[in-house]
């Protein structure tokens, strides 16, 4: 079994953040034990802002992230603000192979587009986008498979995904 604290940068709600620990903790209860919500929010880093892309350099977060967890967890992030990478125009997560990972809040969000608001439907995005991130953090590359883990190019790609892993993915995990 494996600890998770889940954190937030500045701007982040709160409510996100506990929301985010009681879904993986009726969900997983056995792969992500214990859960807790760190206290205090995570500064921004003012140094991966790139004014010209009006975004900020995920990486920079990472480390950020990185800094904060015990040796002994994996840390998750909620970010409220619009993460790239090299060779991407946006992300909406990333994550380290036995480390920690990130989720990028603005673009899981239907008013980035124009749309009505619609916290539920907003909520599961975040909570899928978690679920394939710490996928990756426990091993897990993408999938082809009607599952979590299959990968998001677009925001509809995420809506097509269910919440859970596939029996192969959920196997890998278990063993």
């Amino acid at each position: 079994m494996v600890g998770l604290r889940i954190y937030g940068f500045t701007n982040t709600p709160r409510n996100l953040l506990v929301g985010l620990k009681k879904s993986l903790d009726d969900q997983y209860p056995s792969l992500f034990t214990p859960i807790s919500v760190h206290s205090d929010l995570l500064p921004i880093p003012d140094e991966g802002y790139d004014s010209r892309r009006r975004q900020y350099l995920a990486g920079v977060f990472l480390r950020v992230l990185d800094n904060h967890v015990p040796a002994n967890l994996h840390g998750l992030a909620l970010v409220n603000s619009d993460l790239f990478v090299p060779r991407l125009n946006f992300i909406f997560g990333l994550a380290q192979l036995g480390g920690n990972a990130l989720v990028a809040l603005p673009r899981l969000r239907p008013s980035f587009y124009q749309l009505p608001s619609n916290d539920a439907l907003y909520f599961q995005r975040i909570v899928i986008e978690a679920v394939h991130e710490l996928g990756h953090v426990l091993g897990l590359g993408h999938c082809d498979n009607y599952c979590v883990m299959r990968f998001s190019n677009t925001l509809a790609d995420t809506d097509q995904k269910p919440v859970k892993y596939c029996e192969t993915c959920f196997q890998k995990l278990t063993q």
